[in-house]
């Protein structure tokens, strides 16, 4: 995520690792300071309430400014920070002034609490600025914790085990944080020198982002302009295990030929996972019958008029360490490839210099994404054996290169997918940068009639899994300039129309693109705070050198009062060839708004109107599409919020006589949480274009991101509509309970 361009309801994320560390009393701004610590001799513990000793003989600073939207201008409210360690934890505590009237703090999931106010310490225990952790929490002491990979963008979904309480108090909040250093990953050395940043987020008429020492707005790249934290000697992580056992049980109920809704067998599951730690920067993890089933269900896409394959992230626990190394621009490694595995194990290896990634697998289901020209098949399979190798070596900061290496084998069958691959990222400075990565893939098709298809690519190659063997290719080449201003990218990408990856999800090929994209950026810190404006131009061949698209896309957005952000993107598409039909003068207007408009009300949505290709049909024709989002979240208490959503999508023919398609996704999502493990949570939602009806009450107790307790249902009912005799009259099409407890012995 590049910082300027950030409009996602996320918005203290947007200054990831951008702190710059200076010693208040000795260091200038925007210098690159080093922030002594001491270790304390005694536990401290974590309550919230800074009063024990060891804070007042621990080194800090309060020497914070606000770069966003002020430049590096001294913030409305004062901020304090203090750090220290012990043999087994890293301690953070800040004291956050304010008027106790304005602080927006609430009780909610981990990592939910972006629109609070919070506090985080920034870790790059490496120092290449390829990796950065975020650690936060809100002024109640709810986790928040991230991972950078180098490129400007964050992951949420990463999770890592710490303490944290917080607490208000008449002059703010102050939050206390104990992170211990067998959940980071450093250098197996007996003097650590690590990179760090502090950062706080102040949402009140704007959200002020606020950092030690500031942030220079010239150089784009957060992890860079991180302060050196020195003092921490004598720490070791050897020879230590973690255990997470983990036991799941079901029962299914479904209509049988009577029309009755008839319960099934109880089903139970056991399962185990080791992991240990070789040093500080290598581990070794093994599970035997792992359950990496997910608590928050995926979300709802409407999937009406296109002929690909959706991509839902990656939300299971297990898959959060080594996120950042297998992740790269083609996505050749895409984790839920491995649905259900009866075993799997994996060893990371993080070092000042080089650092790998291995993980093998057997599934039982494996998941097919088998990628087209203009479509995807998606079906599951049968029993494979995958193997997933990455390697990265640090260039300089920010730079780096790597190659990955993928397998999957089925079992029972001949079938096979491999890639191999080289990427890099060089920084040449702080302005501009280039990405390159190419990727080779070997496929063998299976002989069995999972799949079968009419349909052909490359050299007459069928879709049918008809035991086929073949060669395949990806390339990604951008060249990027950013300045505090102006920013530059332009590129090539290619995926050969035999190209695939087994574990990877690759949706389309026989794809050759060329674009261009230029932004500008203004930041009057008035009543508009910060105008984004730019373009994106590209156009498209396939291999058989056809032209199949040519588009330009210009976008806009303004940062306004309330925290509102009020977006504009007007796509032209002149020229669009698909199924051999040639579509003209094709268009797409997209409005979107989002603010937290008070500390009770948040709201956003978005409107859409064009001349769009209907994929669907067996000829394609020019429609009139139409859409409209829009969301809210009610904060009724402290503990308790609730959410709702509405999208509804349309196509008509273009005299708009007659209808393609219309329907809507809707739903209302009520939370209570009475504490920052105990919650309860109630999701109703209904989807018009299959008319079913979806209830999820869910109990759950999560202490940590892996010890977790949660019993719950989803129960489903065809319903014609949303009328209350509609629902009234259907009945439970299909039920099921649920319940799981896992504990992190560690």
């Amino acid at each position: 995520m590049h910082f300027y361009r950030n409009n996602t309801t996320l918005v203290g994320l947007g200054i990831l690792l951008t702190g710059s560390i200076l010693q208040a009393e000795a260091m200038e701004i925007l210098k690159n300071p080093v922030l002594e610590i001491k270790r304390v001799l005694n536990t401290i513990n974590i309550d919230g309430d800074l009063t024990d000793i060891e804070w007042g003989q621990s080194g800090g600073t309060d020497y914070f400014l606000e770069i966003e939207p002020g430049d590096n201008i001294a913030p409305q409210e004062k901020t304090e920070v203090k750090v220290a360690y012990d043999d087994q934890n890293l301690y953070v505590a800040f004291w956050a002034f304010a008027d106790p009237k304005d602080i927006r703090a609430s009780f909610q999931g981990r990592d939910r609490a972006w629109m609070d106010d919070w506090v985080a310490i920034f870790l790059d225990t490496y120092g290449d600025a390829n990796t950065g952790t975020m650690v936060g929490a809100n002024p109640y002491g709810i986790q928040m914790d991230a991972i950078n990979n180098g490129n400007g963008k964050e992951d949420p979904s990463f999770d890592l085990v710490y303490e944290s309480k917080g607490k208000i108090t008449d002059d703010g909040y102050q939050v206390e944080m104990a992170i211990p250093f067998s959940s980071l990953s450093f250098p197996d050395k007996e003097v650590q020198e690590w990179k760090v940043g502090f950062y706080r987020s102040l949402p009140r008429e704007k959200r002020s982002q606020i950092v030690w020492g500031g942030f220079d707005r010239t150089n784009p790249c957060f992890l860079c302009q991180m302060g050196t934290l020195i003092g921490i000697h004598g720490i070791k992580q050897k020879g230590s295990f973690e255990f997470l056992p983990a036991i799941v049980g079901s029962q299914a109920a479904e209509l049988d030929q009577n029309n009755t809704l008839k319960k099934g067998t109880v089903a139970g599951e056991a399962s185990l996972g080791i992991k240990y730690s070789l040093s500080s920067d290598r581990v070794i993890e093994l599970t035997i019958n792992p359950d990496y089933s997910q608590v928050e269900a995926d979300e709802d896409q409407v999937d009406v008029n296109t002929t690909f394959a959706l991509f839902f992230p990656e939300k299971r626990p297990f898959f959060n360490a080594g996120n950042d190394l297998i992740n790269t621009w083609i996505n050749a490694i895409y984790t839920r490839s491995i649905n259900n595995p009866i075993a799997s194990g994996r060893m990371i290896n993080r070092g000042q210099k080089n650092s790998w990634y291995l993980l093998s697998a057997m599934d039982e289901d494996s998941p097919y994404i088998i990628p087209g020209e203009e479509q995807s098949f998606s079906l599951l399979g049968g029993r494979s054996i995958s193997n997933i190798f990455r390697f990265r070596r640090t260039l300089e900061e920010a730079s780096h290169f790597g190659i990955l290496a993928t397998d999957r084998r089925m079992v029972n069958n001949d079938g096979s997918g491999s890639v191999v691959g080289f990427d890099t990222r060089y920084k040449f400075n702080k302005t501009y940068q280039v990405e390159l990565q190419t990727l080779f893939s070997k496929t063998q098709e299976p002989k069995d009639s999972l799949l079968v298809s009419n349909a052909t690519f490359g050299d007459n190659n069928t879709f049918t899994f008809d035991g086929e063997s073949f060669t395949g290719n990806a390339f990604e080449l951008e060249f990027r300039r950013e300045t505090e201003h102006w920013g530059l990218e332009t590129g090539y990408d290619h995926r050969s129309p035999a190209f695939r990856a087994d574990n990877g999800f690759i949706s389309n090929n026989n794809q050759r693109r060329i674009y261009l994209q230029s932004f500008w950026v203004y930041t009057p810190d008035k009543l508009i705070s910060k105008i984004v404006g730019g373009f994106h131009s590209g156009i498209e061949y396939n291999f058989e050198g056809e032209k199949k698209s040519r588009y330009t896309s210009f976008f806009g957005n303004v940062v306004l009062p309330r925290q509102t952000r009020l977006g504009v993107n007007i796509t032209v598409i002149p020229f669009n060839r698909f199924k051999n039909i040639d579509l003209e003068n094709l268009w797409e207007t997209r409005i979107n708004i989002n603010s937290q408009f008070s500390k009770s009300l948040f709201f956003g949505g978005g409107i859409t109107r064009g001349v769009n290709t209907v994929t669907f049909l067996d000829v394609p024709e020019k429609g009139n599409g139409t859409s409209f989002m829009f969301w809210t979240r009610l904060k009724v208490s402290d503990r308790m919020q609730i959410r709702g959503h509405y999208e509804k999508q349309q196509m008509t023919t273009l005299d708009k006589k007659e209808e393609y398609y219309s329907g809507y996704l809707t739903g209302i999502r009520m939370n209570y949480q009475y504490n920052q493990a105990l919650s309860f949570r109630l999701l109703w939602k209904y989807n018009d274009f299959s008319q079913t009806f979806q209830l999820q009450p869910l109990l759950s107790y999560q202490p940590s991101p892996f010890t977790i307790f949660y019993i719950g249902s989803t129960s489903n009912q065809i319903a014609d509509n949303l009328s209350i005799g509609s629902i009234q009259k259907s009945r439970i099409n299909d039920r099921q309970l649920f319940l799981k407890f896992q504990y992190l012995f560690n």
